[in-house]
């Protein structure tokens, strides 16, 4: 009997051992977190702006741009390029009502160059330009697009896109819409226009020019389209030597309507939506930012 009871006494304290030892169970899931402007606060005079264009994180910022932020779906997440030379892309995180100090990032030890973050509207796939070497391949290269994708808490393995996209001389900040559609600036006879991959079964389709709706003899470059494919922000300049300026075209029935420039925002580069498509986000030049509401998307709309 006594035997008995020590045999069911260690029984019953590895059952207790093992119980305090599994894994919790996992809480269930609520509502994804919701993009807050109000996190944006700390890059401005203490106010969101209206349709007046305000600077955008004087003096927080540091080494120049290439690129203007990006961020996560709920707002927490914020990526964007450093000046051109540095082939770095840095990342700051809102925490406790604060931006954390900004930091560069690597994805992979076999790229150690970055420019242009993107990340996909639902926050999935995070797509940047690099002159890494491709996959069996050595040496540098030129500018060519690569993609990752969020799993079970990660970004896969960065990935070059489609030969079919990276034929081309790539220019400056891609864009993705939330089918995942791809468009990007691409240098042709040394001319940037502005082109459309569609994206279908997990692949990129050719690259296929936007025309002559949307592309000129002036330079065409960062484009962003919005997530649903209803309007397209680009830069244009008369050349080199020109101000860019921000145009805005939509989408009328598979046809793209002529190109409206917005007459308050100068010198505009690479212009970005803030998740909630209130607010866009864009570089003066090389050491500014600038942002405004987006209040001038129904004004410009044809009728």
């Amino acid at each position: 009997m006594a035997n008995y009871r020590r045999a069911a006494y260690c029984l019953l304290l590895l059952g207790i051992f093992l119980v305090s030892c599994a894994p919790a169970a996992p809480e269930v899931a609520g509502p994804p977190p919701v993009f807050d402007p109000e996190q944006l606060i700390p890059f401005s005079d203490g106010s969101l702006p209206g349709s007046e264009p305000e600077p955008f994180g004087s003096g927080w910022f540091q080494g120049g741009f290439h690129s203007s932020p990006v961020f996560s779906p709920d707002g927490l997440s914020m990526w964007w390029a450093g000046s051109y030379a540095t082939q770095k892309v840095y990342a700051s995180r809102y925490e406790d009502g604060n931006w954390t100090e900004q930091e560069a990032v690597s994805f992979s030890e076999d790229i150690p160059f970055y420019r242009d973050p993107f990340i996909s509207p639902d926050g999935l796939k995070f797509y940047f330009i690099s002159t890494a070497s491709l996959p069996d391949t050595e040496g540098s290269s030129k500018e060519n697009l690569w993609m990752m994708d969020w799993e079970s808490g990660s970004w896969s393995v960065p990935r070059p896109l489609a030969a079919s996209v990276n034929s081309f001389q790539l220019h400056w900040t891609p864009s993705v819409a939330e089918n995942y559609d791809l468009y990007f600036a691409a240098n042709v006879d040394g001319n940037p226009d502005i082109f459309k991959a569609e994206y279908v079964e997990g692949s990129y389709h050719h690259p296929v020019s936007l025309g002559s709706q949307i592309n000129s003899a002036d330079l065409e470059f960062t484009p962003h389209i919005a997530p649903d494919q209803s309007y397209l922000l680009f830069s244009r300049a008369k050349d080199g030597d020109s101000p860019p300026r921000l145009f805005i075209s939509y989408s009328r029935e598979g046809e793209w309507t002529e190109p409206v420039r917005v007459e308050n925002v100068a010198n505009c580069i690479s212009p970005i939506l803030t998740p909630d498509q209130e607010y866009m986000i864009y570089l003066t030049g090389p050491s500014g930012l600038a942002w405004r509401d987006t209040s001038f998307v129904e004004e410009l709309r044809p009728e």
